[in-house]
């Protein structure tokens, strides 16, 4: 049973991937949302009980108070992911904006809930799965900054009395996703033959409305609840999920069986050295605290969220 209904809440980054289906989903559950936006939607075109402020750079020195004015919980979603970013730019976004707007909800705002990423645990969870109490060891900018920003949030949160949540998800992938899963969607489509037959790894994705839904969840909760792990509810080989993609696509996965180490030798010899090492290495992660704590199960299947994503995929194609 969810302890709170119809707040207003501000959420940062609510025009991004990930912040306009929060938005959506705030809204059906009966919530005014105060949407920062980088770009202003046509007026009719927003779901109902949202209001939309403009703030297109949230790492500049913002006054954050008239947008706190009324609400009982932020979810900041705002962020530099992108890996051509220089690191003092992903610091002055990730880390410096978010301590500032802490620092201004803490003592007007009774919630605050962080989107953080499972990149704090590192790169490779190896034969395991991440769990929110294992060493963070974070190996890019993005990461680092990330796990500064919740270290920041959890001594403000202490000294505040404010009920911080931050949640570490995995690639998250749905409908109007870009980057590495839209890519491997063109790859799967294309027809041309990828590489993984032989690629036995364990990953975890989580389905952007998995990902709302438990956002949504740390929102209405009366407590913080600390770092929460959250993915779909099974893992995946590469070979899998090109498979399963392309069922959903209704094409036929062309996987040829190359080994893992020469796959990791051509991504170094052409620069693509990370994106291979995603592709053939382990990232699992262990939801059980979510699913305790939240009593949650992710409400969407591999090959239900796969379906949505490829049915988007190819209408935006037509």
């Amino acid at each position: 049973m969810l302890e709170s209904r119809g707040m207003r809440i501000l959420v940062t980054g609510a025009s991004g991937f990930v912040g306009s289906a929060l938005c959506r989903e705030l809204s059906a559950r009966g919530h005014e949302v105060r949407a920062a936006v980088r770009r202003l939607t046509p007026p009719g075109a927003d779901p109902r009980g949202l209001q939309q402020v403009l703030v297109q750079d949230v790492g500049a020195q913002l006054d954050w108070r008239p947008l706190l004015d009324g609400v009982a919980a932020v979810v900041h979603l705002a962020a530099i992911a992108h890996r051509g970013a220089r690191e003092d730019e992903i610091r002055r976004v990730n880390l410096d904006a978010t301590v500032r707007l802490a620092q201004s909800a803490g003592g007007l705002v009774p919630r605050f809930v962080f989107m953080s990423s499972v990149k704090v645990h590192g790169e490779d969870s190896g034969d395991g799965a991440y769990r929110e109490t294992d060493a963070t060891r974070p190996e890019d900018a993005y990461g680092r900054s990330k796990l500064d920003a919740e270290r920041a949030l959890a001594d403000l949160s202490a000294k505040s009395g404010m009920e911080l949540s931050m949640i570490r998800p995995p690639l998250v992938y749905g409908p109007e996703v870009r980057a590495n899963f839209l890519r491997l969607l063109k790859w799967v489509d294309s027809g041309l033959p990828l590489p993984f037959a032989g690629t036995q790894n364990r990953r975890s994705l989580v389905y952007v409305g998995n990902l709302v839904d438990a956002v949504a969840r740390c929102v209405e909760r009366p407590r913080g609840l600390g770092p929460l792990l959250v993915s779909d509810a099974e893992t995946v080989s590469t070979a899998e999920l090109v498979s399963r993609a392309a069922h959903a696509l209704g094409c036929s996965a062309r996987l040829v069986r190359v080994p893992t180490a020469m796959l990791r030798l051509a991504g170094a010899i052409t620069g693509r050295g990370d994106e291979i090492r995603r592709l053939t290495g382990n990232l699992a992660v262990d939801i059980s605290k979510a699913c305790g704590v939240l009593a949650w199960q992710p409400p969407f299947s591999l090959d239900r969220g796969l379906a949505e994503t490829a049915r988007w995929f190819r209408a935006a194609r037509a």
